[in-house]
């Protein structure tokens, strides 16, 4: 099930960045600031939590390839799941 995980007033993602997400899904629509929206999916490799973001085109023409970033901090509460930015992977 796609919901949405966060809603950021900037059309990218940067390294520090929160995002509030449901704690019951991995699977999420990553809504940006310009409208435009991207699949995003949070994985546990070895413990060690990563968000890949699919592919996504800015409104105003930029293509944003897929990324993996790595999650520097994740705090539970309640029924969300927050999620602190580090940096992306190349």
């Amino acid at each position: 099930m796609n919901v949405h995980l966060f809603q950021t007033s900037r059309p990218h993602l940067a390294p520090g960045m929160i995002l509030d997400a449901p704690l019951d899904y991995d699977d999420f629509i990553l809504g940006f600031g310009d409208e435009t929206e991207a699949r995003a999916e949070l994985f546990f490799i070895g413990g060690r939590p990563l968000l890949v973001v699919g592919g996504y085109m800015t409104m105003d023409g930029t293509v944003v390839d897929e990324r993996m970033w790595t999650v520097s901090e994740v705090i539970v509460s309640g029924d969300r799941r927050i999620l602190r930015l580090g940096h992306p992977l190349e």
